[in-house]
């Protein structure tokens, strides 16, 4: 922990003998991102006050813009909603089935759907990439950028490995807020009934585990900080080693959660992907597991 030392009438804290304005000062100098350690050059390499920008936050930037203005024209410039309903009930859909994975000339429909799909990938790849500069600067791991990397994966799989798998754009999710949440509940009614989908129980089964460990996590760290008991850190371990088998400490418990979320998103994905592709009805999917021959007395 750093000291913190008053002068004038400013709070300066002190970290391994440098204050932070000057370990500050010292991330911020020119050079250590990703490109300029492959290459030796580090391009566009600067800062807007606080915030990093970069390369790849100015490219995160432009096909924000760029993406944002496809969605805006097709949703509220020449949406069938008027202003303020068309924020939430604005739709904007994938191409027509018989376009199959051809581009869409400008003006036909789904034009503005696939325009926004490919700014918005690239303002998302981007941002991904700008995380592991940051990285990189701070000389620090890329558990950030990774992290990302793997909610960007679903955004993959669903705009692009899928349709490719399937043949064409159409199956790609509607654009918009209430559009997309009815585009997810059809998507389950459409393969008879996604709860027989073992993909999909295992990816909230992953993402429910990771909140109920941070839950415990805080509620330990809260808990010990609240008790008189000498050996308050003893009994920390005790309960990790009661609950997952491991005393695993305030940093691993964060690795851990993260690996077991990672690991939801992922088999969410194949829950997606093999949808249509591989898999027709999720029910039927089941019956290699009845035909099993212990079942049949065979």
């Amino acid at each position: 922990m750093g000291a913190v030392v008053v002068s004038g009438s400013r709070q300066t804290r002190v970290q391994g003998g440098r204050t932070m304005e000057e370990i500050e000062a010292d991330f911020r100098k020119p050079g250590k991102t990703l490109l300029g350690r492959l290459t030796g050059i580090d391009v566009l390499d600067f800062w807007v006050g606080p915030f990093y920008v970069g390369l790849w936050g100015l490219i995160t930037v432009i096909g924000i813009l760029i993406g944002t203005a496809f969605y805006v024209n097709a949703t509220i410039l020449n949406g069938p909603y008027s202003y303020p309903q068309n924020f939430f009930a604005g739709r904007l859909e994938p191409p027509p089935a018989e376009v199959g994975l051809a581009f869409v000339p400008a003006g036909a429909p789904g034009f503005d759907w696939q325009m926004t799909m490919i700014f918005a990938t690239i303002a998302f790849f981007a941002w991904m990439m700008r995380q592991a500069d940051i990285c990189s600067k701070l000389e620090i791991g890329y558990h950030v950028p990774a992290s990302f990397g793997v909610v960007f994966s679903a955004w993959v799989t669903l705009q692009w490995l899928r349709p490719i798998a399937m043949g064409q754009w159409h199956e790609g999710f509607t654009l918009g807020v209430m559009p997309h949440l009815d585009w997810i509940s059809n998507f389950g009614y459409r393969y008879n009934n996604f709860f027989y989908n073992p993909f999909h129980a295992i990816g909230i089964t992953g993402l429910f585990t990771s909140t109920l460990l941070l839950a415990m996590h805080g509620s330990a760290i809260l808990s010990a900080a609240q008790s008189r008991n000498p050996d308050v850190v003893e009994n920390l371990a005790t309960f990790w080693r009661d609950s997952v088998g491991y005393s695993i400490g305030e940093d691993g418990i964060h690795r851990l959660a993260t690996l077991i979320a990672a690991g939801g998103i992922l088999s969410a994905n194949l829950c997606i992907l093999f949808s249509g592709w591989l898999v027709q009805d999720w029910v039927s999917f089941w019956n290699f597991w009845n035909a099993f021959p212990f079942w049949n007395n065979v």
